[in-house]
């Protein structure tokens, strides 16, 4: 039995650091390029393992030399590969990340083998895998995403929702979810509230509550996120930072959350472990490689 399944995408990201974000036609240099493994799925997964969970990945790469680096990065951080699947049909994932001074990303996501799976492959990859929790986004087609959820509730696993890509989100979903963690973009999509302080997040939340998610998490960026459970809703401050790369921040907000959730500890705790580890990371530049170990979160969480 593993403590978390997460099933999601799997992208090769291009991560290019700029001064600014160029204009049409502009020729510009950068600061720096680098390649480094992505995409929601795999980076929460791995935000997860950090933590000495036993966490099982579904998604799907392409059989090309991407796929191979990708399968091998999970596997050297300890994540089960047992149901990463492999297509001839079309490339691994990838993802250009653009970076500014801010922090602040724009990205452009080529979907390739995440949506080559659905329905059928995600029953299969589910029939003998038992597990906690069940962390699951959009970045992938939305019947694998609604079949996994309604598989894993039927199990009595726990189901979190991270909403993201804004163009995935689909509120069929809500209503499996144990918990759904949108980030301000996200929650406006999905209830035409702009998110500008803790009473707008709570309304937006308790709207999410109403459309059939159980509990719900609004992050708000640098600013922390509001709670919304059992009708009642708490502020969790975020970390005290300098941002300087806020990719897979949110990944590394969710997979934090699902591990401390695996160890049992009640939501408000697990989502002040999962804040502080996102606060740390946004500090630092880098992928995998910049989440925090749990030492600095605790040694963090005390200052």
């Amino acid at each position: 039995m593993f403590d978390i399944i997460v099933l999601g995408s799997i992208n090769m990201d291009v991560v290019v650091k700029c001064q600014g974000f160029p204009n049409s036609g502009d020729n510009l240099f950068c600061q720096s390029i680098r390649m480094t493994p992505g995409g929601k799925g795999n980076n929460q997964a791995v935000s997860a393992g950090h933590y000495g969970k036993k966490v099982s990945f579904i998604g799907c790469v392409g059989e090309d030399s991407t796929g191979e680096q990708l399968r091998d990065n999970l596997q050297k951080r300890g994540i089960n590969t047992g149901n990463l699947m492999t297509t001839s049909q079309y490339e691994t994932g990838s993802c250009v990340a653009l970076i500014e001074q801010s922090g602040d990303n724009t990205l452009l996501v080529n979907k390739g083998a995440n949506f080559s799976f659905g329905e059928q492959e995600v029953r299969n990859a589910l029939h003998n895998l038992e597990a906690k929790i069940l962390l699951i986004q959009m970045e992938t087609r939305q019947d694998a995403v609604i079949t996994a959820m309604k598989i894993a509730r039927e199990k009595g696993m726990y189901v979190i929702l991270d909403p993201a890509p804004v163009e995935g989100i689909t509120p069929e979903a809500f209503p499996y979810a144990n918990l759904v963690v949108p980030n301000s973009n996200e929650t406006q999509h999905i209830t035409g509230i702009e998110i500008t302080d803790v009473d707008s997040a709570r309304l937006a939340a308790k709207k999410i509550h109403q459309m059939g998610a159980s509990d719900v998490i609004v992050k708000m960026g640098g600013h922390g996120c509001l709670v919304y459970q059992d009708g009642q809703s708490t502020f969790v401050p975020a970390l005290k930072v300098t941002a300087v790369d806020t990719v897979g921040a949110g990944d590394c907000f969710a997979g934090s959350l699902a591990s401390a959730l695996a160890d049992d500890l009640d939501l408000l705790s697990a989502v002040k472990f999962a804040t502080v580890a996102a606060g740390i990371k946004v500090s630092r530049f880098g992928g995998h490689e910049a989440i925090p170990s749990q030492e600095e979160i605790e040694n963090a969480s005390q200052d």
